[in-house]
């Protein structure tokens, strides 16, 4: 099965300097049709976040942002990632001072995770487990 996960930021530059400079999880530029807003895809495995401006969604469907803009962005959502060396992107929070939510060294499941807020306040969780 593949899952498709489509969600709404407010700067797709910004979001993309956030996955790919500070994550270090890649990302990708795409344009679905020739004068159509460029959306950004991240995949993994079987998986891919696509992410596209708020502007652009809310003009495709009008009635569903009715109701969306009563909460924040990235309420009830987190999106987990497991990665080979969380080192590097310790170091890239460090440089630019973001927040992090939680850190967690977790020696019964051989995991250390990492919790942030992306840009649009997406809850992230990055795993590097031992054997990664």
């Amino acid at each position: 099965m593949n899952l498709t996960l489509t969600l709404a930021v407010t700067d797709l530059d910004r979001t993309a300097a956030f996955y790919n400079d500070i994550l270090q999880l890649s990302t990708e530029r795409f344009v679905p049709a020739e004068g159509h807003q460029p959306l950004l895809l991240l995949r993994r495995g079987d998986a891919t976040i696509l992410f596209c401006e708020l502007e652009t969604l809310e003009a495709q469907h009008p009635a569903l942002f009715q109701s969306l803009y009563r909460h924040p962005l990235g309420i009830g959502l987190t999106l987990e990632f497991t990665v080979a060396d969380l080192k590097p992107v310790l170091r890239a929070v460090d440089r630019r001072q973001l927040h992090l939510v939680y850190e967690l060294v977790d020696d019964e499941f051989d995991r250390r995770e990492i919790w942030l807020h992306d840009p649009d306040g997406y809850l992230v969780i990055l795993c590097q487990e031992s054997g990664a």
